[in-house]
């Protein structure tokens, strides 16, 4: 697998939602990230399963445009090309199946004060995974929810479709008292929601990119 194969799947493999500029304000390339990407937290109750997905996903991945001007196989230093990898989901964006359980997710997020979970990579390595054009990434970065921010590690599986596009799953344990929230409760404290749950996504990165002009948003 070439070098170049490894960077544009590892840049992939991570959310990203910032300006279309970089704050020098030089232009961007902002590699376009699927709509039929998605995010979802699942979690338990002493009754029952429970998960809520989100229908709004603001994600993007912003490289300097000597990106664009690679050729095929030619070596790229990301540290150097990466210029942001965030994402932005709206917490009333979420929906679980349930418009109570939706107002109490919300009530919970205290979506009020902090309307937005975000995510910012830190850091990353890439490394080879054992199916052709696959390989995982093991990543550093800041989740903020309810306004509070922690440092998450996740590692993400990536592969190159047939399509060019490339595809990315992964999964991230959270304790909800780690970010200031207590685990809700519903008809009357009968039940009793869980305090870890599972943060999921599954990215597809198209094999297109946009460039974003200076000063365009």
């Amino acid at each position: 697998m070439t070098k170049y194969m490894l960077t544009t799947l590892a840049l992939a493999t991570c959310l990203a939602g910032a300006a279309a500029t970089a704050q020098d304000g030089t232009s961007v390339v902002r590699l376009a990230v699927r709509e039929d990407s998605r995010l979802w937290i699942e979690g338990s109750s002493n009754l029952h399963g429970w998960s809520c997905k989100a229908t709004t996903l603001d994600a993007a991945i912003n490289v300097d445009p000597a990106w664009e001007l690679a050729a095929p196989g030619e070596r790229l230093d990301v540290a150097k090309l990466l210029k942001s990898v965030d994402v932005k989901v709206p917490v009333e964006g979420m929906k679980c199946g349930n418009g109570k359980m939706d107002r109490i997710m919300y009530g919970a997020l205290r979506s009020g004060e902090a309307p937005t979970i975000s995510y910012i990579l830190g850091s990353f390595e890439a490394v080879p995974g054992e199916a052709k054009d696959s390989f995982i990434v093991h990543t550093v970065g800041k989740l903020t929810i309810a306004g509070k921010e922690n440092t998450v590690s996740m590692d993400v599986r990536a592969e190159r479709l047939p399509d060019g596009a490339v595809r990315a799953v992964s999964e991230v344990p959270v304790l909800m008292t780690d970010y200031g929230v207590k685990p809700p409760t519903a008809l009357l404290g009968t039940l009793r929601t869980g305090n870890k749950v599972l943060v999921k996504f599954e990215l597809f990165v198209g094999p297109r990119t946009v460039i974003a002009a200076n000063g365009e948003r």
